[in-house]
């Protein structure tokens, strides 16, 4: 019986080696992903602040015509 117990729990202590290196890997590849997902997210942040920037200096100019022409209509 003493055999039996020693066999089971070596099994069951072996399983679960397995299993915490099993979970260890899929924490390793969740990190990468993790951090590749941040390094996407960063990029694409910087790419909405440039467009943002470029629409509000588009906005800027727009509204620097639409003056002057205002003025030239203003003089007329």
């Amino acid at each position: 019986m003493n055999n039996e117990l020693l066999h089971h729990l070596e099994q069951r202590i072996n399983e679960a080696v397995e299993e915490i290196g099993s979970l260890r890997k899929r924490i390793s590849e969740l990190e990468m992903q993790n951090y590749e997902l941040s390094e996407e997210k960063s990029e694409i942040q910087n790419s909405l602040n440039q467009t943002k920037e470029q629409q509000s200096n588009w906005e800027s100019s727009l509204s620097q015509m639409l003056n002057r022409l205002n003025q030239m209509d203003n003089k007329q």
